[in-house]
């Protein structure tokens, strides 16, 4: 017999527990720019994957990711939050879609080239004595369709909604010290 879990993450705010989504969300700092109606821009600092352990001085990584320059990502993001520039949010993506669509984008090509070559090998070459060749071409169109079928699918309004980067929360400005800096460009 299975159990199944059903897990809530909640915020606290002044006692009151307010759920607010039933899925892990992938969340990153980021430091609002701009703010035009309910459109704010928002600036994060894009990490190297080895920047941030303890062993940055001696990993041959960390010395590499210290001679690069520091690389911004820029959104802009529908929020109805009383937000100012220069505050601190948290951003956040859905774990599940992002791994989705990812899922998708690799995996269906990939099925696409297997069942075209599988089918061109067997058909082509084996039944009716064609080239290699064609058996080849097959699975190059076959895995061109599994891609374009993705690309499809990851342009879908539903799909485009889903994915998109929503502001959580305004940050704790108590926890100064941890922030990430970020350049603040004011046009």
């Amino acid at each position: 017999m299975t159990k199944r879990m059903t897990f809530n993450f909640v915020e606290t705010t002044s006692r009151n527990l307010t759920p607010i989504h039933e899925f892990v969300m992938i969340e990153e700092t980021a430091r609002v720019t701009r703010i035009q109606g309910d459109l704010v821009d928002v600036e994060s600092v894009v990490k190297s994957g080895c920047s941030s352990c303890q062993q940055v001085d001696t990993c041959g990584s960390g010395q590499i990711a210290k001679g690069m320059s520091t690389r911004y990502l820029k959104l802009t993001i529908q929020s109805s939050l009383p937000l100012n520039v220069g505050d601190e949010v948290v951003i956040a993506l859905p774990e599940n879609k992002l791994l989705s669509a990812a899922m998708q984008v690799y995996i269906l090509p990939l099925i696409g080239l297997l069942i075209g070559g599988a089918i061109g090998q067997y058909l082509l070459v084996d039944k009716w004595q064609l080239h290699e060749l064609f058996a080849l071409l097959l699975a190059a169109v076959a895995s061109l369709s599994g891609f374009l079928f993705a690309r499809y699918s990851q342009n879908r309004p539903d799909t485009q909604k889903a994915l998109q980067v929503k502001i959580l929360r305004k940050c704790d400005n108590s926890h100064a010290a941890n922030a990430i800096g970020v350049n603040i460009h004011n046009k």
